[in-house]
């Protein structure tokens, strides 16, 4: 069973009596995220504000050109991306959710963006645990928003807990079989996994990219020091424009899991990913009619 449940300015996300992850959404933040995410033994897999960079912040969105602000720094000049409500809060079953709205505010008070995002969590065992991530980003007013071409920037953007990191010797391999920073980042794939030893367990977390985002399989934006996002818009000369009433849709599946990329059946999950969505855009088409047809 997944619980979600409130506790002042967080919520808790707890599956089969464990707590699994922690949302926290209070006005005192620059931008809501998800820390921590925890492993089997209870440590967390995520890092939230590491002292090499404190605007990072375990499972996260940020992006420092919107329409010219800056929504990733967390300085005097930086926007925030403000908590405005929880729209649905599903607990108590095999699957538990919630759907935050969220406003992108500019230095000058004004609403530059908005987001609504979606967190499914799966009753899982606690060494294999799935959630899904989904963002819809609109223009709030009658005008475009511009999202330029930026290392700085990640929707999501994952900032790995030391143990995991490959400076702290653990590994990232893509679909591929491509390795840490110097053969994953840039190139396409439609995973990425970060393994390693976290406490005494081996343990990881992979990303997998849904098969209807933008430019999938995505180019992922990588560093052995910590940060993981599929940035695709880094990758690209023209930027990401969310036209009115055009708005831009994400969608990701994370996987947190013991053993490394092979013993966690990183690759094996991932197909059954596929196979998952397959199966509901089939219940999706109408059943044909059988009238008029002989046996």
């Amino acid at each position: 069973m997944v619980e979600i449940i409130e506790e002042g300015t967080q919520l808790v996300i707890r599956i089969g009596e464990q707590e699994f992850a922690r949302y926290n959404f209070g006005s005192n933040l620059w931008k809501p995220y998800l820390y921590p995410v925890r492993a089997a033994n209870g440590l967390s897999l995520v890092a939230d504000a590491p002292v090499d960079h404190r605007h990072h912040h375990g499972f996260w969105v940020g992006h420092s050109r919107v329409n010219g602000h800056d929504f990733w720094q967390e300085r005097h000049n930086s926007g925030r991306i403000v908590h405005r409500n929880f729209e649905k809060v599903v607990s108590g079953g095999e699957l538990g959710s919630f759907t935050e709205k969220c406003d992108w505010i500019s230095p000058t008070g004004d609403v530059v963006l908005t987001d609504t995002r979606t967190f499914a969590f799966h009753d899982t065992p606690p060494d294999a645990r799935l959630f899904d991530f989904e963002i819809v980003l609109r223009a709030p007013n009658n005008a475009p928003v511009s999202l330029e071409p930026t290392n700085e920037a990640g929707i999501p953007y994952v900032r790995l807990a030391d143990g995991l990191t490959v400076k702290s010797g653990g590994t990232l391999v893509n679909a591929s079989g491509q390795r840490n920073e110097k053969g994953t980042y840039g190139q396409r794939s439609p995973w990425i996994d970060a393994s390693g030893r976290i406490g005494r367990l081996q343990c990881g977390i992979a990303l997998f990219d849904h098969p209807d985002n933008p430019a999938y399989p995505t180019p992922w934006f990588t560093r052995d020091y910590g940060p993981v996002s599929p940035n695709f818009g880094l990758f690209q000369e023209e930027p990401i424009v969310i036209a009115p009433r055009r708005p831009l849709r994400l969608r990701y599946r994370v996987y947190a899991h013991s053993g490394d990329v092979e013993a966690g059946r990183v690759a094996a999950v991932f197909e059954e990913f596929l196979q998952s969505l397959r199966q509901v855009e089939s219940s999706d088409q109408p059943m044909e009619s059988p009238v008029g047809r002989s046996e």
